[in-house]
Protein backbone atom coordinates (compact mmCIF):
# COMPACT_ATOMS: atom_id res chain seq x y z
CA UNK A 1 0.00 0.00 0.00
CA UNK A 2 1.28 3.40 -0.86
CA UNK A 3 1.36 6.26 1.83
CA UNK A 4 2.65 8.65 -0.19
CA UNK A 5 0.58 12.35 -0.68
CA UNK A 6 -0.82 12.29 -3.97
CA UNK A 7 0.55 15.83 -6.05
CA UNK A 8 -1.97 18.80 -6.11
CA UNK A 9 -2.67 19.38 -9.38
CA UNK A 10 -4.19 23.13 -9.21
CA UNK A 11 -0.59 24.43 -7.60
CA UNK A 12 1.19 26.83 -9.89
CA UNK A 13 4.67 24.69 -9.94
CA UNK A 14 3.01 21.37 -11.80
CA UNK A 15 5.59 20.10 -13.72
CA UNK A 16 3.03 19.36 -16.55
CA UNK A 17 1.48 22.86 -16.41
CA UNK A 18 5.22 24.38 -16.57
CA UNK A 19 6.24 21.15 -19.08
CA UNK A 20 3.51 22.18 -21.64
CA UNK A 21 3.88 26.07 -21.12
CA UNK A 22 7.83 25.76 -22.00
CA UNK A 23 6.64 23.79 -25.00
CA UNK A 24 4.33 26.23 -26.55
CA UNK A 25 7.00 29.56 -26.18
CA UNK A 26 9.23 27.06 -27.73
CA UNK A 27 6.30 25.93 -30.43
CA UNK A 28 5.90 29.64 -30.93
CA UNK A 29 9.82 31.38 -31.15
CA UNK A 30 9.68 28.28 -33.95
CA UNK A 31 6.89 28.88 -35.62
CA UNK A 32 8.57 32.58 -35.79
CA UNK A 33 12.01 31.13 -37.05
CA UNK A 34 10.19 29.43 -39.70
CA UNK A 35 8.38 32.81 -41.59
CA UNK A 36 11.70 34.12 -41.42
CA UNK A 37 13.17 31.19 -43.52
CA UNK A 38 10.25 30.95 -45.58
CA UNK A 39 10.52 34.73 -46.55
CA UNK A 40 13.78 34.16 -47.71
CA UNK A 41 13.23 31.43 -49.55
CA UNK A 42 10.17 32.20 -50.96
CA UNK A 43 11.37 35.60 -52.84
CA UNK A 44 9.91 36.08 -56.05
CA UNK A 45 10.92 39.58 -57.98
CA UNK A 46 6.88 40.81 -57.84
CA UNK A 47 7.43 43.98 -56.85
CA UNK A 48 4.52 44.31 -54.90
CA UNK A 49 6.31 45.48 -51.54
CA UNK A 50 4.21 43.40 -48.22
CA UNK A 51 3.22 40.58 -49.94
CA UNK A 52 5.54 38.37 -47.41
CA UNK A 53 2.65 40.08 -45.19
CA UNK A 54 0.26 37.08 -46.04
CA UNK A 55 2.46 34.21 -44.93
CA UNK A 56 3.86 36.28 -41.98
CA UNK A 57 0.88 37.61 -40.71
CA UNK A 58 -1.26 34.42 -41.19
CA UNK A 59 1.48 32.47 -38.89
CA UNK A 60 1.82 34.96 -36.49
CA UNK A 61 -1.79 35.55 -35.95
CA UNK A 62 -2.39 31.67 -35.97
CA UNK A 63 0.01 31.11 -33.14
CA UNK A 64 -1.14 34.36 -31.17
CA UNK A 65 -4.85 32.79 -31.50
CA UNK A 66 -3.83 29.35 -30.04
CA UNK A 67 -2.13 30.60 -27.64
CA UNK A 68 -2.29 30.46 -23.51
CA UNK A 69 0.28 33.44 -23.62
CA UNK A 70 -1.24 37.13 -23.91
CA UNK A 71 2.03 38.56 -25.53
CA UNK A 72 1.87 35.20 -27.91
CA UNK A 73 2.43 37.59 -31.18
CA UNK A 74 5.85 39.13 -29.32
CA UNK A 75 6.92 35.87 -28.24
CA UNK A 76 6.74 34.71 -32.16
CA UNK A 77 7.99 38.25 -33.54
CA UNK A 78 11.22 37.51 -31.11
CA UNK A 79 11.65 34.26 -32.52
CA UNK A 80 11.51 36.02 -35.93
CA UNK A 81 13.75 38.62 -35.52
CA UNK A 82 16.39 36.39 -33.77
CA UNK A 83 16.68 34.21 -37.17
CA UNK A 84 16.63 37.41 -38.64
CA UNK A 85 20.17 37.95 -37.25
CA UNK A 86 21.36 35.08 -38.80
CA UNK A 87 23.70 35.22 -41.98
CA UNK A 88 23.47 33.77 -45.44
CA UNK A 89 18.94 34.16 -45.23
CA UNK A 90 19.77 37.35 -48.12
CA UNK A 91 18.46 39.94 -45.44
CA UNK A 92 20.01 43.56 -45.74
CA UNK A 93 17.79 45.57 -43.76
CA UNK A 94 19.64 46.17 -40.37
CA UNK A 95 16.43 47.66 -38.80
CA UNK A 96 14.26 44.93 -40.30
CA UNK A 97 14.60 42.69 -36.37
CA UNK A 98 13.32 45.62 -34.64
CA UNK A 99 10.39 45.94 -37.02
CA UNK A 100 9.09 42.20 -36.11
CA UNK A 101 9.71 43.03 -32.49
CA UNK A 102 7.41 46.44 -32.70
CA UNK A 103 4.75 44.24 -34.90
CA UNK A 104 4.57 41.64 -32.60
CA UNK A 105 3.71 44.30 -29.63
CA UNK A 106 1.55 45.97 -31.63
CA UNK A 107 -0.72 42.70 -32.69
CA UNK A 108 -0.49 41.98 -29.00
CA UNK A 109 -1.71 45.03 -28.04
CA UNK A 110 -4.74 45.22 -30.86
CA UNK A 111 -5.57 41.69 -29.85
CA UNK A 112 -6.06 42.15 -26.29
CA UNK A 113 -7.87 45.44 -27.20
CA UNK A 114 -9.70 44.29 -29.47
CA UNK A 115 -10.71 40.72 -28.10
CA UNK A 116 -12.16 42.66 -25.10
CA UNK A 117 -14.54 43.86 -27.36
CA UNK A 118 -15.67 41.17 -29.62
CA UNK A 119 -14.69 37.74 -29.39
CA UNK A 120 -15.31 37.39 -33.86
CA UNK A 121 -11.73 36.11 -34.84
CA UNK A 122 -11.97 38.03 -38.15
CA UNK A 123 -12.60 41.08 -36.59
CA UNK A 124 -9.46 40.44 -34.24
CA UNK A 125 -7.36 39.11 -37.51
CA UNK A 126 -8.22 41.69 -39.87
CA UNK A 127 -7.48 44.53 -36.78
CA UNK A 128 -3.92 42.61 -36.57
CA UNK A 129 -3.42 42.54 -40.24
CA UNK A 130 -3.62 46.51 -40.05
CA UNK A 131 -0.19 46.50 -38.19
CA UNK A 132 1.46 45.07 -40.88
CA UNK A 133 1.40 48.94 -42.08
CA UNK A 134 3.30 49.75 -38.97
CA UNK A 135 6.61 48.59 -41.15
CA UNK A 136 6.14 51.27 -44.39
CA UNK A 137 5.47 53.24 -41.28
CA UNK A 138 8.81 52.67 -39.65
CA UNK A 139 11.18 52.12 -42.90
CA UNK A 140 9.57 56.13 -43.43
CA UNK A 141 10.23 57.44 -40.20
CA UNK A 142 13.43 55.80 -40.25
CA UNK A 143 14.38 56.86 -44.13
CA UNK A 144 14.51 60.65 -42.32
CA UNK A 145 17.18 60.14 -40.09
CA UNK A 146 19.69 56.98 -41.93
CA UNK A 147 19.94 57.04 -45.63
CA UNK A 148 19.94 54.05 -46.83
CA UNK A 149 18.35 52.45 -49.71
CA UNK A 150 14.20 52.16 -49.38
CA UNK A 151 13.05 49.66 -52.22
CA UNK A 152 9.94 49.56 -50.93
CA UNK A 153 9.03 53.17 -51.74
CA UNK A 154 10.49 53.33 -55.20
CA UNK A 155 6.96 53.38 -56.87
CA UNK A 156 6.15 56.07 -53.98
CA UNK A 157 4.44 56.36 -50.94
CA UNK A 158 0.86 55.42 -51.07
CA UNK A 159 1.66 51.65 -53.25
CA UNK A 160 3.65 50.15 -50.09
CA UNK A 161 1.09 51.14 -47.33
CA UNK A 162 -1.67 50.00 -49.90
CA UNK A 163 -0.08 47.00 -50.24
CA UNK A 164 0.81 46.25 -46.81
CA UNK A 165 -2.30 46.65 -45.83
CA UNK A 166 -4.04 44.43 -48.48
CA UNK A 167 -1.32 41.45 -47.77
CA UNK A 168 -2.00 41.65 -44.16
CA UNK A 169 -5.68 41.70 -43.54
CA UNK A 170 -5.49 38.81 -46.55
CA UNK A 171 -2.97 37.20 -43.89
CA UNK A 172 -5.20 38.09 -41.04
CA UNK A 173 -8.60 36.59 -42.26
CA UNK A 174 -6.37 33.14 -43.29
CA UNK A 175 -5.48 33.03 -39.62
CA UNK A 176 -8.90 33.60 -38.17
CA UNK A 177 -9.92 30.65 -40.77
CA UNK A 178 -7.14 28.54 -39.67
CA UNK A 179 -8.10 29.88 -35.62
CA UNK A 180 -11.82 29.21 -36.49
CA UNK A 181 -11.27 25.83 -37.90
CA UNK A 182 -8.99 24.51 -35.09
CA UNK A 183 -10.72 25.39 -32.32
CA UNK A 184 -13.72 23.56 -33.80
CA UNK A 185 -12.11 20.66 -34.12
CA UNK A 186 -10.92 20.63 -30.61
Amino acid sequence: MNTNLLQRTISKAFPGDLASRTAEVIFMLAIGMAAVVLHSRLRFPMHLPGKQGLLFVALVVTSRGMSRWPFGASITCLGSAVMLLAPGLGFHDPFMAVNYILLGGAMDLVFTSVARLTSRAWIIAGATGLCWVLIPVFRLGMSVFFTMPMGAFSSGIAFPFATHLVFGLAGGLIAAGVISLLKKRS
